[in-house]
């Protein structure tokens, strides 16, 4: 053991005060005197080079990072490597002697420890233990000198299902896939944080019981990556990659049997840069890919673009635009039901189309009404009721936008709206009211402050009255007092004995306008509502009651419609 930790060679693989590194140099530096050691460090802030130092190139690393090498003496105190029954044993199996053993007092009495004694019989043994953690001790599985014997570990680990052996000192695959080869039963490996090298002309021996493997924070290439599932792992189901600095077109043939893929922490900047998995493997069904850089969905724009997953998880990457969901669409993920994206940047200072700022669960309605084919968005299933408010409110949004543009623009608008002839033809085309250009008026000029409205009689009413219809300019502060008096004035009514009626330009499906008050959100645990009306839609009225609530706190723009009915 110690033979090894003294004889340097590249590639070796040491731990010094427990941070791990890889041997990438072995000569002088400079005009430095003696001799010195160049290691790249799993920590990739660690170092204080990448290997090049005072312009001279010493080695490479694995690591895209600036700061990931360093230059050490020889005789560092480095911590000792060990054998796989060794960390076993240390951390599974410690010696109990029943003479060494201290006494346990309760009351005063001292107390039989036949329980712990049976514990320490059966954990001896490795009994009832299922999972073994052995990260960061400095495993190596065949050092010089090391007695692991091949029956003592399939003895010891006949019945282990799970094994982690993240961060430790492997140098090649062969000592991992020889080691596992051992334990009959194995289903789930982790071998996160480890630097070991992979022959890609080599075809390793089989795990067949693998179905899960992680290798994150390995810094494999994608083709040594291909090279161990391809042949090691024939019944892989989900294979992890974070952290492994991945970036751009990344081309990883998958196995058939795949169905879960994590690229969680890489570089990605688009989807289409994965678009090659489904070539080989139809079976991939959920993709997770937090906390990338990905901001479009594809930068091929000439290329076809295909990902048929069903599950995408894209939380916490850089998408800034809705318009990132309208090229999501039955060409680029046909099959997509299942979406993550909490975190991105879009949700943080979102407004609505007339300038209001919005929530970031306002934002999510906006997102479900862009997907028609989602069924849950941020883990949340998305009810009918929820759809049905996310659409119509975002067909409202694009109301909006329209009527704040001229007329010339509507084709503009409409392109950022890729479903708005869909949802026309579901809920109805909007009315839009277009509005005046801010700079046809001065805000604070007298025009600012009135509201065209046009009155119009009821049938009750217009049988008495010749004038069926009339328009009035009036302010915007006026009570509503003051505006029955004037109408009754006219008409030569009492005023207390009209009622005005205020027709909006939103909708209500027929059935929920009675006695409208004001705005009701849907909430999801509401019950059904019952009509007979289904996918009918009445234009909302609201009645404008006598007080001293002022004009403009109904009107909404610088136009609106007033029905005149009587109350008796």
């Amino acid at each position: 053991m110690a033979t090894r930790a003294t004889e340097h060679y590249v590639a070796q693989r040491l731990s010094l005060k427990g941070q791990l590194c890889t041997l990438r140099y072995i000569g002088p530096v400079a005009d430095k005197p003696g001799e010195w050691l160049g290691v790249e460090w799993d920590d990739p802030a660690r170092g204080k080079h990448n290997g090049t130092y005072d312009g001279t190139v010493y080695f490479t690393c694995r690591s895209t990072s600036r700061t990931c090498a360093s230059f050490l003496r020889p005789t560092q105190q480095w911590d000792p490597p060990r054998t796989f029954l060794q960390a076993v044993r240390e951390k599974y199996m410690p010696e109990f002697h029943d003479s060494e053993a201290d006494l346990v007092y309760f009351s005063g009495k001292q107390a039989e420890e036949i329980g712990f004694e049976k514990f320490h019989r059966r954990q001896a043994k490795l009994q009832g233990i299922h999972v073994l953690v052995l990260d960061r001790m400095c495993i190596q599985h065949q050092p010089p000198g090391s007695e692991d014997g091949d029956d003592a570990i399939a003895t010891l680990c006949a019945s282990i299902t799970e094994l982690d052996l993240s961060a430790n000192l492997f140098e090649t695959f062969d000592e991992v896939v020889d080691l596992c080869s051992r334990l009959p039963k194995l289903l789930v490996l982790t071998l996160d944080g480890n630097r070991f090298s992979v022959d890609t002309e080599r075809k390793y021996p089989p795990l067949p019981a693998v179905q899960s493997l992680s290798l994150s924070e390995t810094l494999l290439s994608a083709e040594e990556v291909n090279s161990l599932i391809s042949h090691s792992f024939p019944s892989l189901r989900s294979l992890t990659l974070a952290k492994n600095e991945y970036s751009g077109l990344l081309r990883l043939p998958l196995s058939t049997s795949v169905s879960t893929l994590d690229l969680s922490d890489n570089n990605f900047a688009s989807l289409s840069d994965l678009k090659g998995f489904h070539v080989d493997n139809p079976s991939l069904h959920t993709l997770l890919l937090k906390r990338n850089s990905i901001s479009i969905v594809n930068a091929h724009q000439k290329a076809d673009f295909c990902l048929p997953i069903r599950e995408l998880d894209l939380s916490y990457n850089a998408i800034d635009s809705f318009a990132f969901f309208n090229e999501i669409t039955p060409r680029t993920l046909p099959a997509l039901k299942h979406l993550r994206v909490t975190g991105n940047p879009l949700y943080k200072d979102i407004v609505s189309a007339d300038g209001k700022a919005l929530t970031a669960e306002d934002g999510y309605m906006l997102t479900i009404a862009r997907l028609p084919q989602l069924e849950s968005l941020n883990y949340s299933k998305i009810t009918e009721k929820e759809r049905l408010n996310a659409e119509t409110y975002y067909l409202g949004q694009i109301a909006i936008e329209l009527a704040n543009v001229p007329e010339d623009n509507v084709g503009d608008v409409l392109k950022k709206h890729p479903r708005y002839r869909d949802l026309c033809e579901e809920y109805g085309e909007p009315t839009i009211q277009r509005q005046l250009k801010k700079a046809a008026f001065d805000p604070n000029s007298l025009a600012a402050r009135l509201v065209t409205l046009t009155f119009t009689l009821s049938p009750a009413l217009s049988h008495n009255h010749s004038e069926h219809c009339w328009i009035e300019e009036l302010p915007k502060s006026l009570p509503i007092y003051a505006l029955l008096g004037l109408v009754g004035k006219r008409l030569g009514i009492m005023p207390l004995d009209l009622r005005l009626v205020l027709e909006t330009n939103e909708r209500d499906p027929v059935g929920l306008n009675a006695g409208y008050a004001g705005p009701e959100w849907w909430d999801s645990s509401d019950d059904e509502v019952e009509g007979n009306g289904e996918g009918e839609w009445v234009r909302r009225e609201v009645e404008m009651v006598a007080g001293t609530r002022a004009l403009g706190t109904f009107v909404e723009g610088m136009e609106a419609s007033v029905r005149v009915e009587t109350k008796r």
